[in-house]
């Protein structure tokens, strides 16, 4: 079901997938040219899941958020009585924010008391001012039942993640309801945005970590590449005519790969205070962790493993992590399990996403290394032996120790910074052994 919220008189229009004859409908996306809702027919009294996506004019948008004071009052109504079964909420495409005066995220949580699944997709969560940030702070207050968290391509300025991450350990430590689940993913752009980093809070993050959560996703992704976009002939023709410097350029931009936060920076070591700071909590509970958004040194790894155990039973089953690639880092990396004995007891499957170390080369006059990332395929050769250009990769005799340490593990990925021209190794087991694919 859609409904169009530019016209508040509206009924229902049918919206893939369609509900079956008889049938109500479950799910409704309502594209916004404002922050007014239209009323919910009656047949959507069952509703589950609401989508509500901005379809805002640029030139409109800030005088929407951000209203002189005496007309805040007036500026937007209350909103309709909405469907009480709505449990999952997703918000898109607000890339200004919400109005904090009145406050609009407020008044839509107690509308609606019982979500337990939240998404933000390429939103600024807190808005422009501190009358957003206010009210987008009460909205995480007001949301008690909230167990999944979802922050996809959405920011938010200092201080926001640590407020609410704080709000939801609070809620563990009382024994409420509190996140299960949380999932931040970003599409990479530092390549482009200097700035990149910075906006994305690497170092108030890991507050969202909190003790009794199953899952924990923290990744970059790759830019999704159109490649049948308009215009290719004239696009093919300025490649041509594109001096030869340039085009390295190009290519060396597309092979740089995604660069997590880097290993001796204040964002892991925000993460590694974290995780310290909840070995004495619950984090038994934790089944997946993804913590590639940063990177940490090999034997670093281990000791994140340790807090999530809790000093008692492993119950970790997937792993994703961003490795510096010291010399012999698989070494220090298995390390890790020896030295805490049992924390990969219920390990199934890891993904280690190399990262070459940098200040190896320096004073060489030349960072090598992003050279060997781009160029790590191209002797098969070394790749068999675990060596590509200097970087070391993972060998199958490695995963088979790592196995004998982890005798659950099923699965072994590895790749380096995630460019694709780059090896990706990916090992398996079966009733056979350890076979590489």
């Amino acid at each position: 079901m859609s409904v169009d919220g530019n016209n508040p008189s509206s009924t229902a229009a049918a919206a893939a997938p369609q509900p079956e004859s008889g049938s109500v409908p479950l799910a409704a996306q309502i594209s916004l040219k404002g922050f007014e809702l239209p009323e919910f027919p009656p047949q959507a009294s069952r509703l589950r899941q609401l989508t509500l996506t901005a379809d805002i004019k640029l030139d409109e948008y800030q005088g929407k958020v951000q209203m002189p004071l005496d007309a805040g009052a007036i500026a937007q109504p209350p909103l309709p009585t909405l469907p009480p079964s709505i449990t999952h909420l997703t918000l898109e495409l607000f890339g200004l924010g919400f109005p904090g005066r009145p406050p609009f995220l407020e008044q839509l949580a107690r509308a609606l008391p019982n979500i337990t699944t939240l998404t933000f997709f390429s939103c600024l969560i807190d808005g422009l001012d501190d009358a957003s940030r206010k009210d987008a702070e009460a909205f995480f207050q007001l949301l008690p039942h909230l167990q999944e968290l979802h922050v996809i391509d959405s920011f938010a300025r200092p201080g926001f993640f640590r407020t609410i991450g704080g709000i939801f350990e609070d809620r563990s430590k009382q024994g409420q309801d509190s996140l299960k689940m949380v999932e931040v993913s970003y599409t990479f752009r530092g390549h482009q945005d200097r700035d990149f980093l910075a906006r994305v809070q690497g170092e108030e993050l890991p507050n969202l970590i909190v003790g009794g959560v199953v899952g924990a996703s923290f990744d970059f992704m790759p830019e999704m590449v159109d490649e049948l976009v308009e215009g290719e002939t004239e696009t093919a023709k300025a490649e041509e005519e594109r001096p030869d410097g340039d085009k390295e350029k190009e290519k060396e931009k597309v092979a740089e790969g995604i660069l997590p936060f880097a290993s001796d920076g204040r964002a892991p070591t925000a993460l590694k205070k974290r995780f310290e700071h909840l070995r004495t909590e619950s984090l038994q509970s934790v089944k997946v962790l993804n913590l590639g958004m940063w990177s940490l040194r090999p034997v670093e790894v281990g000791e994140i493993l340790y807090a999530c155990a809790g000093g008692g039973k492993a119950g970790l089953a997937d792993l994703t992590v961003s490795i510096l690639l010291e010399d012999n880092w698989f070494e220090e990396f298995i390390k890790g399990f020896i030295r805490h004995k049992g924390i990969g007891a219920e390990l199934e499957g890891v993904e280690v996403i190399g990262a070459p170390d940098r200040a190896k080369r320096e004073g060489e006059g030349k960072d090598e290394n992003e050279d060997e990332a781009k160029g790590a395929d191209r002797d098969e050769d070394e790749n068999e032996k675990g060596r590509t250009h200097g970087l070391s990769l993972v060998r199958q005799a490695d995963v088979e120790k790592l196995g004998q340490i982890c005798p659950k593990l099923a699965k072994f990925g590895m790749s380096i910074l995630k460019v694709k021209s780059a090896p990706h190794l990916l090992f398996f087991k079966d009733q056979g052994g350890w076979t590489q694919q």
